[in-house]
């Protein structure tokens, strides 16, 4: 048999262009299934990464590199972090970037002639930064109002609502432990995820007050919760590892104490959105095999139309393997224009919407790769047994069909 030239191979390839030009609308829809197929796979993962990346950075929102310590109140004997233990973690514990403790209580309060709860929280101004506080008007309080123990709060967009009308500060003050504070600013949360990790004190109709303002018109004996906020991610454990050496040393029992991090839900979310991105990837890619399917029913039909014409090419002298290769270029460039044509709207239409609304949508390149080579792998495979059984045609019988 003689060896494949490349221009033998050419003219299978514009044999196979012929055919599909001459079945247009058939050529068009097996294209355009394959299309929609190939858009659909490249499409659900990016939705898949939009939706991971905007869960991690509701939980990233809520601090960043955080770790949180507290009191179980659990067991015969339960313990908390004491206020002497505080300068003993900042001291001990490397890897600390800022450490804010919060002390925690509820206030009722007149409030547009109803009596509200409000939450007051005793906090140090670091606190701003470590929960990623964000100051819509005002300011917050500052390290020397905080060393001073002065009368003063910054209270939640929630509370200002209530009290003023509006968001915005107003020049006024809030009774707080029966004594008047100044209020300096109103604040929010940096995202509004707090809820979804249990971490919400400073949610809703809530107070800041400086920390030691709090310890001297109260008789708190300990801190309801420590946030220490990483030096780097890198830090995370590590400060956690210390977190909890220091505490196992001084108190009787360390399983009294939680410590945590935002990793473990980091990785939860994560964990979930891999296996939702792989269901719904698995469901989309049903949709290429139906494409697939629609090539080897539109080359089996076209095997069909075309027996005498295959009997006179094999009559004339033409291979086996030629008519096998042709049908499957014929295959392959089906599958191979939709595949381009599925990633260019893939990754296209989430872009395009991510422009439109200025939203990052990610498009994972893997995804277009994978999307595209298992199109064509799917028209190949679909279209070889056409191709096979158009080769493997009998030549007196093809000769013979009517």
């Amino acid at each position: 048999m003689a060896r494949p030239t490349i221009a033998w191979f050419k003219l299978l390839l514009r044999f196979a262009v012929d055919a599909i030009v001459a079945q247009r609308g058939r050529s068009v829809l097996t294209i355009l299934g394959m299309a929609i197929g190939t858009a659909s796979v490249v499409g659900v993962v990016s939705i898949g990464l939009l939706g991971r990346e905007y869960v991690v950075g509701l939980i990233e929102g809520v601090g960043s590199n955080l770790v949180f310590a507290y009191g179980t109140g659990r067991g015969v004997n339960p313990e908390e972090i004491e206020f002497d233990d505080l300068p003993a973690l900042e001291r001990e514990v490397s890897g600390i970037a800022a450490m804010a403790p919060v002390l925690l209580h509820a206030e009722l309060l007149p409030i547009a002639g109803e009596v509200r709860q409000v939450t007051v929280l005793g906090v140090t101004p670091a606190y701003e930064r470590v929960r990623n506080m964000v100051v819509e008007s005002g300011r917050f309080f500052n390290v020397s109002e905080e060393a001073r123990g002065e009368k003063v709060c910054v209270i939640s967009e929630d509370l200002a609502v209530e009290l003023f009308g509006t968001p915005e500060m107003r020049s006024a003050s809030l009774r707080l432990f029966g004594l008047r504070f100044r209020i300096v600013g109103v604040y929010r949360e940096g995202v509004e995820s707090a809820a979804a990790v249990q971490k919400s004190e400073a949610a809703g109709l809530a107070a800041l007050i400086p920390f030691s303002t709090f310890r001297n018109l109260s008789d708190v004996r300990y801190a309801d919760v420590v946030y220490i906020q990483a030096a780097s991610p890198a830090a995370v454990p590590d400060v956690v590892e210390g977190v909890t050496a220091v505490l196992a040393a001084r108190h009787r029992n360390i399983s009294n104490f939680k410590i945590e991090s935002l990793d473990q839900y980091l990785v939860l979310a994560q964990r979930v959105s891999r296996a939702v991105t792989l269901g719904l990837t698995a469901i989309a890619a049903v949709s290429l095999f139906v494409g697939g399917i629609g090539i080897m029913n539109i080359m089996l039909v076209t095997v069909s139309e075309r027996t005498s014409d295959i009997g006179i090419r094999l009559a004339l002298g033409a291979g086996t393997r030629a008519i096998m290769v042709q049908f499957l270029l014929e295959a392959a460039i089906l599958s191979l224009v939709g595949g381009v044509l599925g990633v260019i709207l893939g990754a296209g239409l989430p872009l395009y919407i991510g422009l439109l609304y200025g939203v990052a949508v990610p498009v994972s390149g893997l995804s277009v790769l994978i999307a595209f080579t298992v199109s064509v792998g799917v028209g190949l495979f679909f279209g070889y047994y056409p191709a096979r059984k158009a080769a493997g045609m009998n030549i007196v019988d093809a000769l013979g069909y009517t």
